[in-house]
């Protein structure tokens, strides 16, 4: 039997430790296929928390087949995860969501250690790969959360992202700026207001005097 090899991710955003697992895959297999999984309304939510760019799935599996151009042996899929429950309550649903979409027959599933059980109780037909997340100590969370690891991410990505971010930090700037405007407009407006009292009183004061 041909073996089809299948490695599942949110790629958010897709780095350097996700194409060592998909290099693997390639190498190890007759056939890799690549599966975007997220619900993209979470994902979105997660990207907003670290104030970094979301990219759509779409988006972000096009990165991942420039850099793989020309390799005809591997497959890239999203799997919308809208309106399943969060792992590992969801994964039974999940799992009939993910044959549904999938289409090949996957003999090995490559994943962290940690989803032995679940991979073994939901899709007994494959082979259970074991992968170490940490072999390459970069997640995406790293990345949505510490810019120094910006550099680690997917080549073809790099440009897109850095440019966003460098949109939203120049925003924050222009806000902090018109923030600072404000204030110093407003009190403005507060001396000359007090300055208009104050003059007021004063040609009040004179008047009663001579009187």
């Amino acid at each position: 039997m041909k073996k089809i090899g299948c490695f599942v991710g949110k790629f958010l955003p897709p780095h350097i430790g996700h194409l060592s697992v998909i290099d693997r895959v390639i190498n190890e297999c007759e056939k890799a296929v690549i599966v975007l999984s997220e619900d993209p309304k979470r994902s979105k939510e997660k990207c907003e928390k670290s104030s970094f760019p979301y990219f759509t799935p779409m988006q972000r599996l096009e990165w991942l087949k420039k850099h793989y151009q020309g390799n005809n042996n591997i497959k890239f899929v999203f799997l919308d995860e809208s309106g399943l429950k969060s792992f590992p309550e969801g994964l039974e649903e999940w799992s009939k969501r993910f044959k549904e979409v999938i289409k090949d027959q996957i003999t090995a599933k490559y994943a962290d250690e940690s989803y032995r059980q679940l991979n073994e109780l939901y899709f007994p037909e494959c082979e259970f790969v074991a992968i170490d997340r940490d072999a390459i100590a970069v997640h995406g969370t790293d990345i949505r959360n510490k810019k120094e690891y910006l550099k680690y991410v997917i080549p073809e990505g790099y440009d897109d992202i850095k440019k966003q971010l460098d949109k939203q930090f120049n925003r924050q700037m222009d806000k902090r700026l018109n923030k600072q405007l404000d204030k110093q407009t407003t009190k403005q407006i507060n001396r000359q207001f007090e300055k208009q009292i104050k003059n007021q009183t004063k040609k009040q004061n004179d008047k009663e005097i001579e009187l």
